[in-house]
């Protein structure tokens, strides 16, 4: 049905129409927006009446029965003619001549002033227009308000306190603390103080003690709150170095925002930092004179990284040399090589086809010396009884290969190889294989003469040639660095110097191993030589230590394509726990 609702409006005294053509099988009348003729009224439902045109005729019926006013008098439905008034509410619907084109027309004349009255008596606008009062019941619910939110709280807080401080209350077998703990349990009209969740970790360890925290009633949390939990936690800067930036941090709860959702503890704006680092700090630490500029994370806003070296004093020490250990911050592309008192060639034990693993025979995998830590940060402690001495053995002479020098400690391995020899040329059931073997390489002289001494002087001349041999030329000196005073007494002549392998770079900074580990379609030792040249790396003072560029690489302060996007936050913590020697 092609339909014409014509809209007759006054405007400043003059006639104005506005045509609507509508193609719809039905046109549809009522006080929803979804419907072809809205008019509003307290007598017009939401879908009121329909306008169907059938057989060449126009009839209107009511929609649940509604009635609707047709030349004055009240109907569901009616066969309609030209000249035909509907009324709904003062809104008039005249029915006429449709012009070419069109199967049927109307007149809508609008009631504004009717539907606009019809719209405001829906609402309830003012207070006096019910049957409230309106100062006693503002008295009321004030009250109301104040003893619900003020009264209430307050007297369960003041008799949680008074009922903690009684004499007969102290006597007993229970802490006071005990007994906080248990009342704070049992709960209290004050928790409707509370804006909000604690966070979990908080929540798990004082629950609804409110007063582990808040020690005084209207009194926001103080510092020395925090501390009663958070003994170790370490400061960023000490306040007495650097007070113009103290009025920045003066207080945990300037950066710590407690009953907060989302629940976030840890403040992860860069502008955190930044404020404070855009500019050179100078320091009075004697190892780093100054903390360079840092405004971002790329090439021109963050300095060059500075590597942790844990690095040995060598002192004096009796008749050898003892080894003081410290840490010293310098930068990643110097030429400062590791001291770890260690040999050990990466590239050699990466390489198949001269090291393979015992259980596969496949070439050795990082993993088989560095374990991750449970934190994915640091890796365990590297010792030889787990994981050098499946490979090498400490054997040290045929005639007794069951016996294995002690590590760690050369007075036992001299005093070993010494009852070795001594066995050797004093016991008469192992003398075939004792002082008349002679060793030697193809082409040269045996290089021990023979010793017609007492048997007891044969086996300390032997066993001292042979701890020569192992702390000069193979054995402990494979992998140690040895210390030779030239002292006649074996005992004090040697002394192995202590390794002490970095197990902390960056110890201002933390990195999450396990995370970096997962790289589709790359094996275990592709992963790790992605940042660490092992498989080139020939002695064990090479620093395999990625630097910034590294990093850059994958990682950026911004969100980009193939770049995964890292705040400050994301590699350093405020409060940095010192590193470990």
């Amino acid at each position: 049905m092609d339909f014409l609702i014509r809209e007759v409006c006054s405007e400043q005294g003059q006639i104005a129409y506005q045509d609507t053509e509508v193609c719809a099988e039905k046109i549809t009348i009522g006080s929803s927006p979804d419907q072809l003729i809205q008019l509003r009224g307290k007598s017009v439902a939401r879908e009121h009446a329909v306008l169907k045109f059938s057989n060449e005729r126009l009839s209107i019926s009511g929609v649940n029965n509604n009635k609707i006013c047709v030349n004055g008098k009240m109907l569901s439905r009616k066969s309609l003619d030209i000249g035909d008034e509907l009324v709904l509410d003062n809104h008039k619907i005249n029915i006429v001549r449709a012009p070419a084109g069109f199967d049927a027309a109307c007149e809508l004349i609008i009631r504004e002033s009717a539907e606009d009255i019809s719209l405001e008596s829906m609402y309830v606008t003012s207070l006096s227009d019910t049957f409230l009062g309106t100062r006693a019941p503002s008295y009321l619910l004030s009250l109301f308000v104040v003893m619900l939110v003020l009264v209430w709280p307050l007297s369960t807080y003041m008799s949680r306190k008074t009922e903690l401080v009684d004499t007969n209350e102290l006597q007993e077998s229970k802490t006071i603390k005990q007994r906080l703990a248990e009342k704070a349990q049992a709960g209290g009209a004050d928790v409707l103080w509370s804006s909000g969740p604690l966070l979990a970790a908080h929540q798990l360890e004082i629950g609804d003690d409110c007063s582990a925290c808040h020690k005084s009633a209207f009194q926001k949390v103080q510092d020395s709150a925090c501390l009663d939990c958070h003994q170790s936690t370490a400061d960023h800067f000490k306040k007495d170095t650097h007070p113009e930036f103290f009025s920045r941090v003066d207080s945990c709860q300037r950066c710590h925002k407690e009953h907060n959702e989302p629940q976030m503890m840890v403040v992860e704006s860069d502008s955190l930092c930044i404020d404070c680092h855009q500019g050179a700090i100078a320091l009075n630490d004697p190892g780093v004179d100054q903390v360079e500029p840092i405004s971002g994370f790329d090439v021109d806003t963050h300095a060059p990284f500075k590597l942790e070296f844990l690095l040995p004093e060598i002192t004096e020490k009796g008749t050898g040399v003892g080894v003081n250990w410290y840490r010293k911050l310098i930068r990643a592309d110097s030429e400062q090589k590791e001291v770890s008192n260690l040999k050990f060639p990466h590239d050699l034990h990466l390489d198949k086809d001269k090291v393979q693993s015992l259980d596969s025979g496949d070439a050795m995998l990082c993993s088989d010396c560095h374990q991750l830590n449970s934190d994915n940060e640091h890796f365990e402690a590297i010792t030889m009884e787990r994981h050098c001495s499946q490979c090498h053995d400490l054997s040290f002479n045929v005639a007794d290969p069951d016996r294995q020098l002690p590590h760690g400690n050369p007075r036992s391995v001299i005093q070993s190889i010494e009852e070795h020899f001594v066995r050797v040329y004093t016991d008469p059931n192992f003398r075939g294989e004792g002082k008349e073997r002679r060793r030697r390489r193809p082409g040269l002289e045996v290089s021990v003469d023979r010793c017609d001494d007492t048997a007891f002087s044969c086996a300390i001349e032997r066993a001292t040639i042979e701890a020569g041999i192992q702390f000069t030329q193979r054995g402990c000196v494979t992998c140690h660095e040895v210390s030779d005073n030239g002292s006649n007494d074996l005992y004090s002549r040697w002394t192995v110097l202590p390794v002490k392998i970095n197990h902390d770079w960056y110890a201002r900074a933390h990195f999450d191993h396990l995370s970096h580990l997962t790289q589709q379609g790359e094996s275990e030792n592709q992963v790790c030589s992605s940042c660490h040249k092992a498989a080139s790396s020939t002695e064990s003072s090479d620093v395999l230590i990625p630097n910034i560029d590294n990093c850059l690489s994958c990682h950026g302060d911004q969100s980009v394509e193939e770049k995964v996007s890292v705040n400050c936050v994301s590699c350093h913590a405020f409060h940095p726990q010192p590193a470990k020697i």
